[in-house]
Protein backbone atom coordinates (compact mmCIF):
# COMPACT_ATOMS: atom_id res chain seq x y z
CA UNK A 1 0.00 0.00 0.00
CA UNK A 2 2.87 3.12 0.65
CA UNK A 3 4.23 1.96 -2.82
CA UNK A 4 0.72 2.96 -4.19
CA UNK A 5 0.70 5.87 -1.93
CA UNK A 6 4.23 7.20 -3.20
CA UNK A 7 3.52 7.04 -6.79
CA UNK A 8 -0.03 8.45 -6.76
CA UNK A 9 1.09 11.50 -4.70
CA UNK A 10 4.04 11.73 -6.97
CA UNK A 11 1.60 11.92 -9.60
CA UNK A 12 -0.65 14.46 -8.42
CA UNK A 13 2.50 16.59 -7.37
CA UNK A 14 3.44 16.58 -11.40
CA UNK A 15 0.18 17.53 -12.38
CA UNK A 16 -1.41 14.09 -13.60
CA UNK A 17 -4.52 12.86 -11.65
CA UNK A 18 -5.08 9.31 -12.89
CA UNK A 19 -7.55 7.22 -11.60
CA UNK A 20 -6.72 3.35 -11.01
CA UNK A 21 -6.70 1.32 -14.12
CA UNK A 22 -9.78 -0.60 -13.66
CA UNK A 23 -12.08 2.20 -12.46
CA UNK A 24 -14.62 4.05 -14.65
CA UNK A 25 -13.68 7.22 -16.56
CA UNK A 26 -15.26 10.26 -15.44
CA UNK A 27 -17.54 12.15 -17.43
CA UNK A 28 -16.32 15.29 -16.39
CA UNK A 29 -12.99 16.71 -15.08
CA UNK A 30 -12.72 16.44 -11.38
CA UNK A 31 -12.25 19.84 -9.52
CA UNK A 32 -10.40 20.21 -6.59
CA UNK A 33 -8.01 17.87 -7.51
CA UNK A 34 -6.81 19.92 -9.77
CA UNK A 35 -3.23 20.93 -9.46
CA UNK A 36 -3.84 24.51 -10.90
CA UNK A 37 -3.91 27.38 -7.76
CA UNK A 38 -5.95 30.11 -8.32
CA UNK A 39 -3.79 33.55 -8.45
CA UNK A 40 -3.93 35.43 -5.29
CA UNK A 41 -4.49 38.60 -7.52
CA UNK A 42 -7.43 36.64 -9.52
CA UNK A 43 -9.32 35.08 -6.41
CA UNK A 44 -12.76 33.85 -7.35
CA UNK A 45 -15.23 36.69 -8.03
CA UNK A 46 -18.30 35.62 -9.97
CA UNK A 47 -20.47 34.85 -7.13
CA UNK A 48 -21.42 38.64 -5.13
CA UNK A 49 -18.81 39.87 -3.05
CA UNK A 50 -19.08 42.32 -0.63
CA UNK A 51 -15.73 43.73 0.40
CA UNK A 52 -17.02 45.82 3.51
CA UNK A 53 -19.93 44.41 5.15
CA UNK A 54 -20.59 46.94 8.12
CA UNK A 55 -22.51 44.22 10.24
CA UNK A 56 -19.24 41.80 10.18
CA UNK A 57 -15.62 42.94 11.83
CA UNK A 58 -13.40 40.56 12.33
CA UNK A 59 -10.25 40.58 13.76
CA UNK A 60 -6.63 39.14 12.58
CA UNK A 61 -6.22 35.40 12.64
CA UNK A 62 -3.79 34.21 14.50
CA UNK A 63 -1.95 30.85 14.45
CA UNK A 64 -2.72 27.77 17.40
CA UNK A 65 -0.87 24.44 15.99
CA UNK A 66 1.62 24.14 13.46
CA UNK A 67 2.74 21.48 11.67
CA UNK A 68 -0.44 19.38 11.13
CA UNK A 69 -0.16 16.50 8.21
CA UNK A 70 -2.61 17.10 5.88
CA UNK A 71 -5.51 17.81 7.73
CA UNK A 72 -9.18 17.28 6.72
CA UNK A 73 -11.28 17.74 9.89
CA UNK A 74 -11.56 19.12 13.49
CA UNK A 75 -13.76 18.65 16.32
CA UNK A 76 -13.90 20.83 19.57
CA UNK A 77 -13.49 18.99 22.88
CA UNK A 78 -13.35 19.88 26.24
CA UNK A 79 -9.42 19.55 26.55
CA UNK A 80 -9.15 21.37 23.31
CA UNK A 81 -9.40 19.66 19.44
CA UNK A 82 -9.08 16.75 17.63
CA UNK A 83 -8.40 16.84 13.90
CA UNK A 84 -8.19 13.77 11.43
CA UNK A 85 -5.28 13.91 9.54
CA UNK A 86 -5.33 12.01 5.93
CA UNK A 87 -2.91 9.29 6.36
CA UNK A 88 -4.57 7.57 9.34
CA UNK A 89 -3.53 9.50 12.47
CA UNK A 90 -5.67 12.05 14.72
CA UNK A 91 -4.10 15.41 16.15
CA UNK A 92 -4.57 15.38 19.66
CA UNK A 93 -3.97 19.17 20.61
CA UNK A 94 -4.53 20.36 24.55
CA UNK A 95 -5.72 23.33 25.55
CA UNK A 96 -2.26 24.91 25.99
CA UNK A 97 -2.10 24.74 22.19
CA UNK A 98 -0.02 21.08 22.62
CA UNK A 99 0.00 18.66 19.65
CA UNK A 100 0.34 14.74 20.42
CA UNK A 101 -0.11 12.98 16.97
CA UNK A 102 -1.92 9.37 17.85
CA UNK A 103 -2.66 6.33 15.92
CA UNK A 104 -5.71 5.27 14.53
CA UNK A 105 -6.25 1.21 14.90
CA UNK A 106 -8.77 -0.15 12.33
CA UNK A 107 -10.25 -3.19 10.99
CA UNK A 108 -9.52 -2.03 7.50
CA UNK A 109 -6.37 0.03 7.02
CA UNK A 110 -6.90 3.40 5.67
CA UNK A 111 -5.82 4.06 2.16
CA UNK A 112 -4.44 7.34 1.38
CA UNK A 113 -5.56 7.95 -2.28
CA UNK A 114 -5.69 10.87 -4.36
CA UNK A 115 -8.50 12.74 -1.57
CA UNK A 116 -9.56 9.95 0.35
CA UNK A 117 -7.82 8.78 3.72
CA UNK A 118 -8.63 9.81 7.18
CA UNK A 119 -11.49 12.50 6.63
CA UNK A 120 -14.17 13.31 8.48
CA UNK A 121 -15.07 13.20 12.44
CA UNK A 122 -18.20 13.35 14.70
CA UNK A 123 -17.93 13.59 18.53
CA UNK A 124 -20.34 11.07 20.60
CA UNK A 125 -22.96 13.39 22.64
CA UNK A 126 -21.18 11.65 25.77
CA UNK A 127 -17.58 12.28 24.09
CA UNK A 128 -16.66 13.23 28.05
CA UNK A 129 -17.25 10.03 29.36
CA UNK A 130 -17.40 7.63 26.59
CA UNK A 131 -14.03 8.75 25.25
CA UNK A 132 -15.95 7.85 21.66
CA UNK A 133 -16.01 9.53 18.17
CA UNK A 134 -17.39 8.82 15.13
CA UNK A 135 -14.37 8.69 11.67
CA UNK A 136 -15.20 8.21 7.97
CA UNK A 137 -12.55 6.29 6.36
CA UNK A 138 -11.83 5.18 2.82
CA UNK A 139 -10.40 1.35 2.31
CA UNK A 140 -9.64 -1.33 -0.23
CA UNK A 141 -7.07 -1.24 -2.57
CA UNK A 142 -6.20 1.54 -5.34
CA UNK A 143 -8.44 -1.00 -7.57
CA UNK A 144 -11.56 -1.53 -5.34
CA UNK A 145 -11.81 1.98 -3.40
CA UNK A 146 -14.42 1.72 -0.64
CA UNK A 147 -15.48 3.96 2.51
CA UNK A 148 -16.86 3.08 5.76
CA UNK A 149 -17.47 5.15 8.95
CA UNK A 150 -16.67 3.67 12.42
CA UNK A 151 -17.17 4.59 16.30
CA UNK A 152 -13.99 4.83 17.69
CA UNK A 153 -13.05 4.41 21.14
CA UNK A 154 -9.72 7.12 22.61
CA UNK A 155 -7.77 5.31 25.59
CA UNK A 156 -6.11 8.62 25.80
CA UNK A 157 -2.87 7.17 23.71
CA UNK A 158 -4.79 6.05 19.89
CA UNK A 159 -8.04 5.56 19.14
CA UNK A 160 -9.45 2.26 18.43
CA UNK A 161 -12.01 0.67 16.30
CA UNK A 162 -14.91 -0.52 18.37
CA UNK A 163 -17.98 -0.25 16.02
CA UNK A 164 -18.98 -0.37 12.46
CA UNK A 165 -21.65 2.21 11.54
CA UNK A 166 -21.58 2.05 7.67
CA UNK A 167 -19.44 0.11 5.16
CA UNK A 168 -18.84 -0.20 1.54
CA UNK A 169 -19.51 3.31 0.34
CA UNK A 170 -18.69 3.08 -3.16
CA UNK A 171 -14.94 5.06 -3.24
CA UNK A 172 -12.85 6.04 -5.53
CA UNK A 173 -9.54 8.04 -5.91
CA UNK A 174 -11.77 11.11 -6.19
CA UNK A 175 -15.14 12.33 -5.17
CA UNK A 176 -15.16 10.71 -1.96
CA UNK A 177 -17.20 13.24 0.18
CA UNK A 178 -16.74 12.06 3.67
CA UNK A 179 -18.29 15.29 6.47
CA UNK A 180 -19.70 13.94 8.98
CA UNK A 181 -22.59 15.47 11.24
CA UNK A 182 -23.85 14.37 14.87
CA UNK A 183 -27.62 15.15 15.45
CA UNK A 184 -29.20 13.52 18.08
CA UNK A 185 -29.88 9.87 17.17
CA UNK A 186 -29.17 10.04 13.58
CA UNK A 187 -25.64 10.73 12.12
CA UNK A 188 -25.80 12.61 8.85
CA UNK A 189 -22.77 11.19 6.32
CA UNK A 190 -21.84 12.91 2.81
CA UNK A 191 -20.82 10.82 -0.07
CA UNK A 192 -19.43 11.12 -2.96
CA UNK A 193 -20.39 10.02 -6.98
CA UNK A 194 -17.47 8.06 -6.91
CA UNK A 195 -16.30 8.98 -10.22
CA UNK A 196 -19.49 7.69 -11.37
CA UNK A 197 -22.06 10.21 -12.06
CA UNK A 198 -24.52 7.99 -12.87
CA UNK A 199 -25.04 6.67 -9.27
CA UNK A 200 -25.58 10.00 -7.95
CA UNK A 201 -28.83 9.26 -9.51
CA UNK A 202 -29.03 5.35 -8.61
CA UNK A 203 -31.53 4.45 -5.99
CA UNK A 204 -30.37 1.35 -5.21
CA UNK A 205 -26.88 3.14 -4.43
CA UNK A 206 -25.83 5.16 -1.37
CA UNK A 207 -23.02 7.01 -3.41
CA UNK A 208 -23.98 10.64 -4.31
CA UNK A 209 -25.93 11.18 -1.28
CA UNK A 210 -26.57 12.80 1.97
CA UNK A 211 -27.52 10.02 4.24
CA UNK A 212 -29.48 10.18 7.53
CA UNK A 213 -27.39 6.96 9.33
CA UNK A 214 -29.79 5.59 12.28
CA UNK A 215 -27.25 5.15 15.16
CA UNK A 216 -30.17 2.24 16.31
CA UNK A 217 -28.87 0.34 13.41
CA UNK A 218 -32.30 -0.29 12.10
CA UNK A 219 -33.07 -0.25 8.76
CA UNK A 220 -30.80 -0.46 5.30
CA UNK A 221 -28.37 1.47 3.99
CA UNK A 222 -30.66 2.94 0.99
CA UNK A 223 -33.44 3.68 3.91
CA UNK A 224 -31.07 6.40 5.09
CA UNK A 225 -30.95 8.25 1.89
CA UNK A 226 -32.02 11.61 2.84
CA UNK A 227 -30.85 13.45 0.03
CA UNK A 228 -29.63 12.56 -4.01
CA UNK A 229 -27.98 14.20 -6.85
CA UNK A 230 -24.89 14.79 -5.14
CA UNK A 231 -21.22 15.03 -7.03
CA UNK A 232 -19.10 15.45 -4.37
CA UNK A 233 -20.49 17.21 -1.18
CA UNK A 234 -17.61 17.92 1.65
CA UNK A 235 -19.41 20.27 3.56
CA UNK A 236 -22.62 20.12 6.09
CA UNK A 237 -24.13 22.13 9.17
CA UNK A 238 -27.26 22.88 10.81
CA UNK A 239 -28.97 25.90 11.90
CA UNK A 240 -32.40 25.27 13.63
CA UNK A 241 -33.85 23.27 10.69
CA UNK A 242 -32.12 24.49 8.46
CA UNK A 243 -29.32 21.91 6.86
CA UNK A 244 -26.82 23.86 4.83
CA UNK A 245 -24.22 21.19 2.41
CA UNK A 246 -21.54 22.57 0.06
CA UNK A 247 -20.37 20.82 -2.83
CA UNK A 248 -17.75 20.25 -6.01
CA UNK A 249 -18.96 21.70 -9.15
CA UNK A 250 -17.29 20.12 -11.94
CA UNK A 251 -16.06 22.66 -13.48
CA UNK A 252 -16.75 25.84 -11.58
CA UNK A 253 -19.90 25.92 -10.11
CA UNK A 254 -19.66 24.75 -7.08
CA UNK A 255 -22.93 24.68 -4.82
CA UNK A 256 -24.11 25.38 -1.47
CA UNK A 257 -27.20 23.56 -1.06
CA UNK A 258 -30.50 23.43 1.42
CA UNK A 259 -31.25 20.28 1.99
CA UNK A 260 -34.75 18.51 2.88
CA UNK A 261 -36.02 15.28 3.19
CA UNK A 262 -36.21 13.70 -0.30
CA UNK A 263 -35.25 15.93 -2.71
CA UNK A 264 -32.83 15.46 -5.83
CA UNK A 265 -29.91 18.14 -6.81
CA UNK A 266 -29.40 17.26 -9.86
CA UNK A 267 -25.76 15.65 -10.42
CA UNK A 268 -25.33 15.38 -13.57
CA UNK A 269 -28.38 15.89 -15.04
CA UNK A 270 -28.44 20.17 -14.52
CA UNK A 271 -25.91 22.29 -12.28
CA UNK A 272 -26.10 26.12 -11.53
CA UNK A 273 -29.03 27.64 -12.41
CA UNK A 274 -30.26 25.35 -14.87
CA UNK A 275 -33.57 23.87 -14.41
CA UNK A 276 -35.56 20.70 -14.75
CA UNK A 277 -38.70 19.05 -13.28
CA UNK A 278 -38.25 17.52 -10.07
CA UNK A 279 -34.54 18.78 -9.75
CA UNK A 280 -33.66 21.28 -7.23
CA UNK A 281 -31.33 24.37 -7.79
CA UNK A 282 -28.97 25.68 -5.90
CA UNK A 283 -29.36 27.97 -3.33
CA UNK A 284 -26.03 29.57 -3.83
CA UNK A 285 -23.15 29.02 -6.90
CA UNK A 286 -19.81 29.88 -7.11
CA UNK A 287 -19.94 30.80 -10.81
CA UNK A 288 -17.56 29.87 -13.25
CA UNK A 289 -14.17 29.90 -11.43
CA UNK A 290 -14.35 27.25 -8.86
CA UNK A 291 -13.34 27.57 -5.35
CA UNK A 292 -13.86 23.91 -4.12
CA UNK A 293 -15.25 24.64 -1.16
CA UNK A 294 -15.09 22.18 2.11
CA UNK A 295 -16.23 22.52 5.57
CA UNK A 296 -19.13 24.94 6.85
CA UNK A 297 -20.38 26.41 9.32
CA UNK A 298 -23.43 28.91 9.96
CA UNK A 299 -24.96 30.82 12.53
CA UNK A 300 -28.76 32.72 12.25
CA UNK A 301 -26.84 35.41 10.04
CA UNK A 302 -24.07 33.96 7.88
CA UNK A 303 -23.12 30.61 6.16
CA UNK A 304 -19.15 30.27 6.71
CA UNK A 305 -17.53 28.16 3.71
CA UNK A 306 -13.72 27.20 3.66
CA UNK A 307 -12.58 27.00 0.42
CA UNK A 308 -9.54 24.83 -1.03
CA UNK A 309 -8.83 26.38 -4.92
CA UNK A 310 -10.69 29.43 -3.58
CA UNK A 311 -7.83 29.72 -0.92
CA UNK A 312 -10.44 31.87 1.37
CA UNK A 313 -12.58 31.58 4.17
CA UNK A 314 -15.94 33.21 3.13
CA UNK A 315 -19.24 34.30 5.05
CA UNK A 316 -22.05 33.81 2.76
CA UNK A 317 -25.26 36.31 3.90
CA UNK A 318 -28.61 33.89 4.82
CA UNK A 319 -30.68 36.36 3.24
CA UNK A 320 -28.63 38.65 0.56
CA UNK A 321 -26.04 35.82 -0.58
CA UNK A 322 -23.19 38.24 -0.45
CA UNK A 323 -19.81 37.54 0.43
CA UNK A 324 -17.73 38.50 2.65
CA UNK A 325 -14.12 37.35 2.54
CA UNK A 326 -13.02 37.15 6.29
CA UNK A 327 -8.95 34.97 5.05
CA UNK A 328 -7.57 35.70 2.03
CA UNK A 329 -3.79 34.82 2.75
CA UNK A 330 -3.31 31.42 3.86
CA UNK A 331 -3.71 29.42 1.30
CA UNK A 332 -6.07 26.16 0.65
CA UNK A 333 -8.49 25.77 3.62
CA UNK A 334 -10.38 22.74 4.77
CA UNK A 335 -12.51 22.91 7.45
CA UNK A 336 -13.97 25.69 9.77
CA UNK A 337 -15.67 25.43 13.08
CA UNK A 338 -17.89 28.43 15.01
CA UNK A 339 -18.51 28.84 18.52
CA UNK A 340 -18.55 31.93 21.33
CA UNK A 341 -17.43 34.85 18.50
CA UNK A 342 -14.59 32.89 17.16
CA UNK A 343 -13.76 31.11 13.88
CA UNK A 344 -11.37 28.54 13.96
CA UNK A 345 -10.07 26.81 10.55
CA UNK A 346 -7.50 24.61 9.58
CA UNK A 347 -5.38 24.67 5.93
CA UNK A 348 -4.66 21.94 3.13
CA UNK A 349 -1.54 23.23 1.99
CA UNK A 350 0.26 19.91 2.45
CA UNK A 351 -2.14 18.02 0.55
CA UNK A 352 -0.10 17.87 -2.12
CA UNK A 353 -1.67 20.47 -4.16
CA UNK A 354 -0.47 23.74 -2.07
CA UNK A 355 2.25 25.61 -1.62
CA UNK A 356 2.89 24.86 1.71
CA UNK A 357 5.63 26.46 4.24
CA UNK A 358 7.51 24.88 7.07
CA UNK A 359 4.75 25.79 9.52
CA UNK A 360 2.22 24.08 7.38
CA UNK A 361 -0.44 22.93 8.17
CA UNK A 362 -2.04 24.99 10.64
CA UNK A 363 -5.16 25.55 12.93
CA UNK A 364 -6.16 29.05 13.43
CA UNK A 365 -8.25 31.37 15.30
CA UNK A 366 -10.32 34.33 13.77
CA UNK A 367 -12.34 36.62 16.27
CA UNK A 368 -15.67 37.73 15.16
CA UNK A 369 -16.06 41.20 17.09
Amino acid sequence: MKRWILVLSLAVLAGCASEPADAPAPKETPGEESTEETPAEDTPGDAPTSEADDSLTFGASESVVKQLDVPWSMVRTDEGWLISERGGTIAVIDADGNLDRQPVVLEEDVLEIGEGGLLGLALTTDFTTSRQVYAYHTYGTPGDVRNRVVELTWDGERFEETAVVLDDIPGAQFHNGGRLLLDGDALWVTTGDALVPDLAQDETSIAGKVLRVSLSGTGEPTDWIYSSGHRNPQGLTKVGDTLYASEHGASGHDEVNILERGNNYGWPLIEADKEQDGLETPWFEVGETSWAPSGIAADDRYVYMATLRGNRLVAIDRETKEVTPLVEDKGRIRDVWLGDGELYFITNNTDGRGNPSNEDDQLYRLTLE
